[in-house]
């Protein structure tokens, strides 16, 4: 199926080369804007996540269409919500391709959300940018119409592994995952590494997306005598899979990945996620950093939005200043296939948000897989690593 979608989007590109004259409009692109798209979760288990993410986009829209926008042109955002339901955000992407006529959908969120959406737009011409989704299916086979950002859960599964045998060798291995594409790519990079390092994890066990108890889950993984868990859970999951763990005195080192690095997990779990650690591709912003200009960029978000920053403000944030950077390059001839050249041959080095260098180039359309890992100590994230390859 993958590759059929990417003969169709291939397809539609190689069509569309010979229109760079002008001689048909390019959907979402008119003199005056471009129209922008994203599924947000602003209603399901993630709200908060989706919330932070438009809060960055628009913080970094309004701050481009102020300044004038580049070739007369200013960006509209047009945000749908998705519940963190797969059959809610299919119709969402159709709404936003045949109704409002995009012209790139950016940083939408979640890992099957995102696979299962991926097709309607690309098959309809437009550009899938940097979802908030990590899953090797979003650039893997390239397709001429999608850009990906976030390091695959395989990718981040392996460097999990990797990070913590360094510090000690005979750990034992068990896993909670969220059933669906999320913990499947987690899990498969975990096993990889391990294998190679011919060691196996001793208790799998899952979770439906958006469930609440955790009880029988961790009483089978105590029972396995685990002491290292990896945990493929979001914001409200990790919290209570981390209180039922508490409750019952089972107390592992319990490592996540990018989708629970997050702010608010110390701030909605309170004491039980002390030691708690994560991997991820940028940085938790703080008031005092030691970045002059991320200090700004949060004093400016937080006086915008009376809350402060989190991981995923920086993400909708970052996805929204790579799309402008690349308007900015095309210029004022604005068609999908020039968006898509110039984003073939860019570079993006690391920045006040904390983002590892990334790249692009017609057959490279990760940016970056690198991740390094963070632990909570006293309510905040520590990198206890640098940037990590898998």
């Amino acid at each position: 199926m993958k590759t059929r979608r990417t003969g169709l989007a291939a397809a539609w590109l190689a069509a569309a080369l010979p229109l760079a004259a002008g001689a048909q409009a390019t959907q979402g692109v008119s003199k005056t804007e471009v129209v922008v798209g994203t599924i947000q979760d602003l209603s399901g288990p993630i709200a908060a996540f989706g919330k932070e993410t438009v809060n960055g986009m628009n913080m970094r829209i309004e701050e481009f269409n102020a300044a004038g926008g580049t070739a007369g042109r200013k960006i509209r955002l047009v945000v749908e919500d998705s519940s963190y339901d797969t059959k809610k955000a299919v119709l969402a992407a159709q709404k936003l391709v045949q109704n409002d006529k995009i012209f790139i959908t950016v940083a939408n969120i979640g890992t099957a959300l995102a696979l299962t959406t991926m097709p309607i737009f690309t098959e309809g011409g437009v550009i899938h940018a940097f979802p908030l989704a990590s899953a090797r299916g979003l650039y893997d086979p390239p397709n001429p119409l999608a850009f990906a950002f976030t390091v695959p859960y395989y990718q981040q599964g392996r460097v999990i592994v990797k990070a913590l045998t360094k510090t000690r060798d005979d750990r034992k291995w068990c896993s909670l995952m969220q059933d669906d594409e999320l913990g499947t790519e987690l899990m498969k990079g975990v096993e990889s590494q391990l294998g190679e390092l011919k060691k196996k994890v001793l208790e799998k066990t899952t979770y439906k997306r958006g469930a609440t108890d955790f009880s029988s889950q961790v009483a089978r993984l105590k029972s396995a005598g685990c002491d290292t868990m990896v945990v493929g859970t979001t914001l409200r999951e990790t919290i209570g899979t981390l209180n039922e763990a508490k409750k019952v005195g089972f107390a592992p080192d319990f490592i996540g990945t990018s989708a629970s690095y997050s702010h608010l997990v110390p701030k909605l779990g309170g004491p039980v996620t002390e030691g708690f650690l994560s991997s991820h591709a940028s940085s938790q912003p703080y008031a005092d950093d030691a970045s002059k200009e991320l200090r700004d960029w949060y004093a400016a978000y937080k006086t915008k939005y009376n809350e402060d920053p989190g991981q995923y403000a920086v993400f909708g944030y970052g996805a929204m200043d790579w799309t402008i950077k690349t308007l900015e390059k095309v210029g004022a001839d604005l068609t999908t296939q020039r968006f898509v050249q110039a984003m073939e041959s860019s570079t993006f080095p690391r920045d006040k948000l904390g983002f590892d260098t990334m790249s692009f180039s017609r057959t490279k359309r990760l940016g970056s897989e690198a991740v390094r890992i963070s632990k909570l100590v006293n309510g905040r994230w520590v990198p206890i690593t640098d940037y990590l390859q898998p």
